[in-house]
């Protein structure tokens, strides 16, 4: 089984983004069944080292379907590397806390939702658990632009086709140069997937045609022709010559 975490947020719609995560397991990406909980947990608690025995109550959230609360801190260093965490502001809501900046786990929905000054920024991360067959399993390492434009949380594009090897993946992923200086911020993701499911998709279609002029026209993804909209960088391909014709 494989989980992929997508966490998407900001302060609104203008810049919100979204991130993408794929969960190990004692150092693999497929994690037993009856692992999944753990694995979970242990990414949420990683964390929030400071709530007590977190990991056993997203355990228990996720047994029994039901969702906790609990206050995020702010974390602070002192001039010898320290660290400590540091309550929020509470108010008192009707004999109730109400915290400047808390979370809550949703043991049923598989999500973690993070507010901070008092609900005006949030972020959300769902887990998602897919069971890909051996024979299907593929990895794809691409550049993934947040909030590049208003109202568009990602942009992910794709420079290499889908990987049949994990090991040549990451060494790629490791080597793959990101835009920079006039780009929106751009990270490395790296993801498990079922080739036969991504491979009939527009995305992949899309990506596969700006891969493969950018071979035909002697350019690449650094170029003066790339656009982080695949279709605006297809365009740009095409009205460029050829290999021969650019020498």
């Amino acid at each position: 089984m494989y989980i992929t975490a997508s966490t998407y947020g900001g302060i609104d719609w203008h810049d919100s983004r979204t991130i993408h995560e794929q969960l190990k397991s004692n150092g693999s990406y497929n994690i037993e069944k009856d692992k999944i909980p753990e694995a979970i947990a242990e990414d949420i608690a990683k964390n929030f080292p400071y709530v007590e025995d977190i990991r056993e109550k997203v355990l228990q959230a996720l047994s029994e379907k039901t969702c906790f609360r609990f206050m995020v801190k702010s974390e602070e260093k002192d001039s010898m590397g320290n660290v400590s965490y540091q309550d929020c502001v509470i108010y008192e809501d009707d004999g109730g806390a109400c915290y400047e900046s808390e979370a809550a786990f949703d043991g049923e929905k598989l999500t973690l939702t993070q507010e901070y000054a008092f609900g005006q920024v949030s972020y959300t991360t769902a887990y998602y658990i897919e069971d890909i067959p051996d024979s299907q399993l593929g990895y794809i390492v691409t550049e993934d632009f947040l909030a590049p434009s208003k109202g568009v949380p990602v942009v992910q594009r794709m420079y290499h086709d889908i990987f049949d090897g994990q090991d040549a993946a990451q060494g790629y992923a490791e080597s793959l140069r990101l835009h920079e200086f006039q780009y929106p911020a751009s990270i490395v993701a790296f993801l498990v997937c079922n080739k036969e499911k991504v491979t009939h998709g527009e995305w992949y279609r899309l990506q596969r045609e700006a891969m493969e002029l950018m071979e035909e026209k002697g350019q690449t993804p650094l170029d003066d022709s790339f656009h982080i909209f695949v279709k605006g960088h297809i365009e740009n391909l095409r009205r460029l010559p050829g290999k021969e014709g650019a020498a």
